[in-house]
């Protein structure tokens, strides 16, 4: 496959402002042949190890099993062929590598497979970059697009494009997050977890669908007791990671419920041999709040009342209107009643 830049007759040229510089785009309808698969897509980079000793043909033909592998992908080809054609045009550099759309290109590839006689997918409609954008440009292109603007990726692919753009091109995380609009704190969260999924996770328990459980990495660095937990606990880290991988953790919303687990020695142990609801069944014997409704709503109704305003007991004293009294003996009745059904013995 060809890598020499590409010329094609431009149909439209837009402008677009990439890092404070006014950018022309060229809109053309490149040969398929000339467009090569990038293997730095977020879809591919962040979940699998591509060898660096694959070149050429024999790295596009991995490339394109790894995409077409991905459910996303196949849904979005019904969708390109219902439809005839592309919605949005691909982003292409000049020597032709792709900077988004990878899996638009796949699509393509696949669709002129199938129909090989049909017109319509030996071409693939694209955005033609200036030879003289660089890659911190493109990152910041990709980041107005797929983390901040309307695109899709998944939170880890969007989570693993913010640690690029803080550790490949050096930008300040005050920077990234006013580019993509959110805050400092949210940026620290997604590098820290893209960098313990990455670097602990997926070695051990790696694939595609395992890239989808980034919220539960996002979740741990949420909450201070468990960022301070992850970090000084020796050994925490692989603990995490394997109460994920092997399942004793398969909500990322369980996380939230850690802190109580880990203060705990005994929950702790029921987490790690058994799973999340033994180490919930522990902790309930001590606190009947973590497994009943009706307990936890009293733990956040006695909250209230402690917190009540000024303005609330007025409504009580003062109100002509019955109801307000009414809801508060009723309220009095029901917790006499129910005090004197937990006195009852045998």
């Amino acid at each position: 496959m060809s890598r020499a830049t590409i010329s094609a007759v431009p149909l439209v040229v837009d402008e677009i402002t990439l890092d404070g510089k006014r950018v022309q785009v060229q809109s053309v309808d490149l040969p398929l042949d000339q467009v090569t698969l990038d293997p730095r897509n977020p879809r591919i980079a962040n979940t699998v190890s591509i060898s660096i000793s694959e070149q050429g043909e024999a790295l596009q033909r991995k490339l394109e099993s790894l995409l077409w592998d991905d459910p996303d992908v196949r849904d979005l080809y019904r969708q390109v062929l219902i439809n005839k054609g592309l919605v949005e045009r691909i982003i292409v550099r000049q020597n032709g590598t792709v900077v988004e759309g990878n899996c638009r290109t796949v699509v393509y590839r696949k669709l002129r497979e199938k129909q090989p006689n049909e017109q319509g997918w030996k071409k693939i409609p694209a955005r033609l970059l200036p030879a003289d954008i660089g890659d911190r440009e493109v990152a910041i292109l990709l980041g107005e697009m797929h983390v901040a603007g309307k695109n899709t990726w998944t939170p880890f692919e969007k989570a693993g494009h913010v640690y690029r753009m803080h550790n490949d091109f050096a930008l300040v995380q005050d920077e990234i997050a006013v580019r993509l609009r959110m805050s400092k704190s949210k940026v620290n969260q997604l590098i820290r977890a893209f960098d313990m999924m990455k670097a602990k996770y997926l070695p051990k328990y790696p694939g595609p669908a395992n890239s989808r459980k980034f919220s539960y990495f996002e979740e741990l660095f949420k909450k201070p007791p468990l960022r301070d937990w992850v970090t000084s606990t020796p050994g925490a880290e692989n603990l995490f990671v394997d109460w994920i991988g092997t399942g004793k953790l398969d909500q990322g919303v369980q996380v939230r419920d850690l802190p109580s687990i880990i203060e705990d020695e005994d929950a702790l142990a029921a987490l790690s041999t058994e799973g999340f609801a033994a180490a919930q069944r522990v902790l309930a014997e001590d606190n009947p709040a973590i497994t009943s409704k009706l307990f936890r709503k009293m733990v956040e109704m006695t909250e209230a009342l402690r917190k009540a305003q000024l303005e609330d007991v007025q409504k009580v004293r003062q109100s002509r209107s019955t109801k307000a009294k009414k809801i508060v003996n009723e309220l009095s009745e029901s917790l006499r009643h129910f005090v004197e059904l937990c006195s009852i013995e045998g």
